[in-house]
């Protein structure tokens, strides 16, 4: 069971896939630990409603990765690969993150080391750059 003060994606998942079945932030109320202590306790997950909201859109929410036939270039990670994806695609930093169930700053970290590696400066050159090494395919129409 955790009790804690961090309810980002980057404490959440990584309590849960370490055998957490319990998990609440400091404002939750007396009879909402009572409450989970005893889910968990009788072989029950204690999970706050907002965590679970999150561990759903989590799990069924696409998992981008780029295209099967494309080699992950530059030294990029499979992660950052997924974000120079997700940015050929238009979005934004939030909803990378939302997307990808990471914290923005988790966003903006993958966005600089993808540019590091790549020399890339902007956005716009991260979107030619991946249609230029096949991460990204236009529609067809």
């Amino acid at each position: 069971m955790v009790l804690t003060t961090y309810a980002d994606d980057d404490s959440l998942f990584p309590a849960l896939k370490a055998g957490a079945r319990g998990y609440l932030t400091k404002d939750a109320g007396g009879d909402e630990i009572v409450r989970a202590v005893h889910s968990v306790l009788s072989g029950d997950a204690g999970l706050s409603p907002s965590v679970q909201r999150r561990l759903l859109e989590r799990l069924s929410a696409p998992e981008p990765v780029p295209a099967e036939s494309a080699v992950v270039p530059d030294g990029l990670t499979t992660r950052e690969a997924e974000v120079l994806v997700l940015i050929a695609e238009g979005l934004s930093n939030q909803e990378i993150a939302r997307t990808l169930s990471v914290s923005t700053a988790t966003v903006k970290t993958h966005i600089n080391n993808l540019f590091a590696k790549t020399g890339l400066k902007d956005r716009a050159q991260a979107v030619r750059y991946a249609y230029a090494k096949g991460l990204v395919r236009p529609p067809v129409r």
